[in-house]
């Protein structure tokens, strides 16, 4: 029998893993995540905070460690230091821009703002500051990606056509005085309304449309609040036809 060419040692090097206090190659540093995370990406408008690293690297809706203390029922004076952690969870959640699943670590309480906004597009395409500041470096990242996403653009853009815009078109909203009266408002008290405070209308088009534009007054009339009120619309309303009431017996 040939001797054995190693030792028991060597043998047992195989199944053991030596203690180093270098790091491994693969590793990186949370600072240095954050860059690869936020490169080719326009800077984040928000500070991000660094006593809470883990939320950098998913949604976690602005939440972070809490600190307090365990007071015993016995309401003794000694008190003992504790902290919570909020409630991660890892899921897979699905971008319809993008086509793709991500799985991250998400907290329950963006999961159900997920669910009530109607997808993770809705909830990363947010405008108000709040939702803004609560994204973290990961959420902002995925904005990104599904704001420059051509499905987005193109919904984007059917969107725009659907309102009349054209392309870098802002939608103009009128001022109250030029603004046509809307289609559906009542027609009698539009009518005491017009007799009242604008003295008059004019009507835009040819056959067949309800076009109405309001024009300036004739005359100012001076009508103070209260009472005064009450009997400019009664007389408004009389001669027009409209002042005519059944009483009650």
């Amino acid at each position: 029998m040939p001797p054995l060419s190693f030792s028991l040692p060597q043998f047992l090097k195989g199944f053991v893993r030596e203690f180093h206090s270098t790091p491994l190659a693969a590793a990186k540093p949370s600072r240095r995540r954050l860059e690869h995370i936020l490169r080719n990406v326009p800077k984040y408008p928000y500070p991000i905070k660094h006593t809470f690293k883990q939320s950098w690297f998913g949604l976690y809706g602005g939440k972070h460690i809490q600190f307090g203390n365990n007071v015993p029922e016995n309401f003794l004076r000694y008190k003992t230091r504790r902290q919570w952690m909020p409630n991660v969870r890892h899921r897979s959640v699905y971008s319809r821009a993008l086509g793709m699943h991500f799985s991250l670590d998400i907290t329950t309480s963006v999961l159900r703002t997920i669910d009530k906004v109607g997808g993770l597009d809705a909830y990363l395409t947010g405008t108000k500051p709040a939702r803004l500041k609560e994204l973290g470096p990961t959420g902002w990242r995925l904005r990104w990606r599904v704001l420059n996403s051509p499905n987005y653009q193109r919904r984007l853009q059917a969107e725009r056509k659907a309102l009349g815009l054209l392309d870098g078109q802002e939608p103009v909203f009128p001022g109250a005085g030029s603004a046509p009266a809307p289609a559906g408002a009542n027609h009698k008290l539009r009518g005491l309304l017009e007799d009242a405070f604008i003295g008059g209308e004019e009507r835009v088009g040819g056959e067949g449309e309800e076009e109405i534009a309001v024009v300036a007054p004739k005359k100012a009339k001076p009508i103070s609040a209260g009472k005064e009120l009450i009997s400019e619309l009664e007389r408004a309303s009389a001669q027009r036809g409209g002042g005519s009431r059944g009483k009650k017996v």
